[in-house]
């Protein structure tokens, strides 16, 4: 259960407040901020979708029921909107949120949120191109999800997060962020993030990746795809 707060500081470097004036912060502080701590559930997937949320201070993460186990769908930062399915009339949310850390959140109803949106043109931009991020997030979720080795899931996430062809890249991404991207658990991420190090194609500070060559782990995954192609026809003639 998330409780009511105030007297937190909504002027989060990346939050979509950046844009909202202090006497307007004060205000949506004191009348919809709350606090949260770790693993409380925020809302649950199936219930009423009352409210959207834009979190100030902590990390959510969302997650889906799939076959009986709960999937990760993505991690919620400082400054992102989450539970937007109450901005539309009768939905219920469509996943789980649950705080990975103690934070702070405001909680907007469906008629505030839209004054806000309306009264605050630059908020309004910030949480479309969140909106939209998010989907392309969940395009590459998928086609992720689609291969075959854990190796290439694991190379085919880096490669798309450090979004250039060659030359070096810095990815910064916690193994629980890479573990709900690549759809695999935390410690197999672990695991084949490790191996990457040792064989010298990234390199790892705290929970920054660094790709010397882009390009050297580009050839390694598509040697993955290969291998994955092949050992999925030996599987087929095997189930022949």
């Amino acid at each position: 259960m998330i409780h009511a707060m105030a007297d937190v500081d909504l002027a989060s470097p990346t939050s979509v407040s950046d844009d909202i004036g202090p006497q307007e912060r004060a205000r949506l502080l004191g009348r919809y901020g709350r606090r949260f701590a770790a693993s409380e559930a925020i809302f649950q997937e199936g219930t009423p979708a009352r409210e959207a949320f834009l979190l100030q201070e902590g990390r959510v993460r969302l997650l889906k029921r799939v076959a009986m186990a709960d999937r990760s769908l993505a991690v919620v930062k400082p400054g992102e909107l989450f539970g937007e399915g109450a901005l539309l009339e009768g939905a219920m949310y469509g996943s789980t949120a649950v705080a990975l850390t103690d934070g702070v959140v405001l909680a907007l109803d469906r008629a505030t949120f839209r004054s806000l949106l309306e009264h605050h043109t630059q908020v309004a931009a910030r949480a479309i191109d969140q909106l939209v991020r998010r989907l392309r997030d969940a395009e590459d979720q998928i086609e992720i999800m689609m291969l075959r080795g854990v190796q290439s899931k694991v190379t085919s996430a880096l490669l798309k997060l450090a979004g250039r062809i060659s030359g070096p890249a810095e990815v910064t991404i916690s193994p629980v962020e890479l573990s709900t991207r690549v759809g695999l658990d935390v410690e197999a991420v672990k695991r084949t993030v490790l191996r990457l190090r040792e064989r010298q194609y990234i390199r790892i500070t705290g929970e920054r990746i660094e790709i010397p060559d882009v390009e050297s782990l580009r050839r390694l995954y598509t040697l993955l795809g290969t291998k994955d192609e092949l050992a999925g026809q030996e599987d087929n003639v095997t189930k022949g």
